[in-house]
């Protein structure tokens, strides 16, 4: 399988007074193609700081990340906010839909920041694949938690990125709900040869991963 996203010797320092907090000690990493990896660990041990790394939304003090061999983190702002809406999708613990859009429209919006053109026979087999379908004209607040963790799932997936990103995205759910929204978005993984990573606290998760890291005090290491 083909490594998408890489992370070489990737770190992340903050200032704090006179004190130096490393928030990620330099890291190796790689995620293939079709690849579910999980990253689990306490709060505050830097699972979010490699996340937002990941994806562009903050830069490394040291190392570089890489997609599809693209120096991504080297890139000015502009051009990873495009690589970004271009190649990479985002699940986050609040399901990250525009309240007063309905599901079908959040498609639509998504393909108005990219400046893409719609594609509805995609978005009709995402909700369908996903068993929304019949919520397509439902607004966020007319579903349950995890209905909206399923149509956050295939807004992330409509463009067909290469990487996507979930941040606790089970969080809010009872354990039945997550396990069958960590299950769903294993399944489009594989399905769809994305590579995605899930970063969680949530031990109940692990067993739909094909690979699960162990984040403490800013180091990952395989688990």
């Amino acid at each position: 399988m083909t490594a998408v996203l890489t992370l070489s010797q990737v770190s992340r320092d903050f200032s704090q007074g006179d004190e130096v907090v490393h928030a990620l000690f330099p890291t190796d990493l790689e995620v293939r193609a079709g690849e579910f990896v999980g990253v689990v660990g306490p709060s505050g041990s830097g699972k979010s700081t490699l996340l937002t790394i990941m994806g562009g939304l903050r830069t490394p003090s040291t190392g570089t990340v890489t997609i599809s061999g693209e120096a991504f983190s080297e890139l000015p702002e502009r051009q990873r906010s495009r690589v970004r809406l271009q190649r990479m999708g985002f699940i986050l613990q609040a399901a990250s839909l525009v309240p007063f859009l309905t599901v079908r429209d959040q498609f639509g919006l998504r393909d108005r920041a990219a400046r893409t053109s719609e594609r509805p026979e995609a978005r009709d087999e995402l909700l369908e694949g996903l068993g929304i379908s019949r919520l397509a004209t439902k607004y966020p607040s007319e579903l349950s938690g995890g209905e909206r963790q399923r149509a956050a799932i295939a807004v992330a997936l409509y463009h067909e990125p290469q990487v996507v990103l979930a941040d606790e995205p089970t969080a809010a759910l009872d354990t039945r709900r997550a396990l069958d929204v960590a299950r769903i978005l294993a399944e489009k993984t594989h399905e769809r040869d994305k590579a995605t990573v899930m970063v969680t606290h949530d031990e109940r998760l692990i067993d739909t991963c094909d690979r699960v890291l162990a984040m403490e005090d800013g180091m990952l290491s395989e688990r």
